[in-house]
């Protein structure tokens, strides 16, 4: 036996779902007879559809009553599972790509029933109105080659705290092989390289910090407490100034660098971060890149990626810690392999 409320809800639903495209494709404002009749519902479910999407949706409606007019302020908002066009699906298959490589299998289960709902809509949407658009949700595809999966339950709850509560996690350092719990007010997730990252103010180290969240062995949300650090701006939210490549922090400069041939045509078509600036010595075979980073350690990693092209690297104290790792790895190569 259906439930009257739920079907009354869902009929308000349906007639909020008309009346939002009704006012989108009329951006002089309707009045409430001509959306009843567009709808196909009675004035009383139109008015309960229209506070519906106020209080619910948070729809920017006003009513003019000089011309007994319903206007969306907005013409461009939409919800997209409610409502969605075919760029909202392109959108969220994008995403889900994107997303892949570093959600576990819930996470990457959820995302799909995202885009099969989008789908639904799209497919109960009125005849005409996306005639002959179709977006197949496997139409994408990504592969991260250094992405670290999460576990989207620890994800949620930091999520639910940014900006509103205090979590305390269990953090397990890959550096030193340790495990050590802090107290955090989450300020922002970023996924960078295939990693998802936390930056956060500690209350246990009283500073500002970031954590991989791979290595969130655990967190809980602290009942009763609320942030007292202010969040700084976007401009400082990952550290002072221009954060430059990386997530990790240590003693940050600005490269350049110049690379040769294949390498530097491979690299000339990569944007490492916003701020840098490539010239070309010898065309299409000498490149000149300038380059922030936040991280030596971080980007003389990145740079034996492409050791390969290489032919100089600025300043010492980056060209040092390059070396040192190339020299580190042919010690231990000896080592283990010495010549007979």
């Amino acid at each position: 036996m259906v439930d009257p409320k739920q079907d009354s809800s869902r009929t308000v639903q349906q007639t909020a779902r008309t009346i939002l495209r009704h006012l989108r494709d009329n951006p002089e404002g309707v009045t409430k007879e001509a959306l009843a009749h567009k709808a196909g519902v009675a004035l009383v479910t139109t008015q309960r559809a229209l506070k519906y999407m106020r209080e619910e949706w948070d729809a920017p409606l006003e009513f003019q009553h000089g011309s007994k007019r319903w206007c969306l302020l907005d013409p461009k908002f939409t919800l997209p599972l409610t409502d969605p066009d075919p760029e909202d699906l392109t959108a969220v298959v994008f995403a889900a790509a994107l997303l892949a490589p570093v959600a576990d299998e819930e996470l990457s289960a959820r995302v799909k029933r995202l885009i099969e709902q989008m789908d639904d809509a799209l497919e109960d949407s009125p005849k005409g109105k996306h005639d002959a658009v179709k977006v197949r949700p496997r139409s994408v595809t990504a592969t991260v080659t250094t992405g670290s999966q999460v576990d989207y339950r620890q994800v949620t709850k930091l999520l639910t705290a940014i900006g509103a509560g205090v979590v305390r996690i269990t953090y397990e350092s890959p550096w030193t092989n340790t495990r050590k719990d802090h107290d955090l007010e989450p300020w922002q997730l970023r996924i960078h390289d295939g990693s998802m990252y936390l930056r956060a103010w500690s209350r246990t180290t009283n500073d500002a910090r970031s954590f991989r969240v791979a290595q969130i062995v655990h967190a809980r949300v602290l009942p009763g407490e609320s942030p007292r650090e202010p969040v700084p701006g976007k401009d400082s939210l990952w550290g002072s100034g221009d954060a430059g490549f990386g997530i990790d922090s240590d003693r940050p400069g600005v490269a350049t660098l110049r690379i040769r041939g294949g390498v530097a045509r491979w690299v000339a078509r990569m944007q490492w971060d916003p701020g840098q600036e490539d010239r070309w010595i010898s065309e299409g075979e000498l490149l000149e890149r300038r380059v922030p980073y936040h991280s030596c350690r971080e980007f003389a990693r990145r740079l034996l990626g492409i050791a390969d092209g290489l032919e100089s690297i600025e300043p010492a104290q980056l060209r040092e810690e390059v070396t040192g790792y190339a020299r580190g790895l042919l010690e231990r190569l000896a080592r283990l392999h010495p010549a007979t």
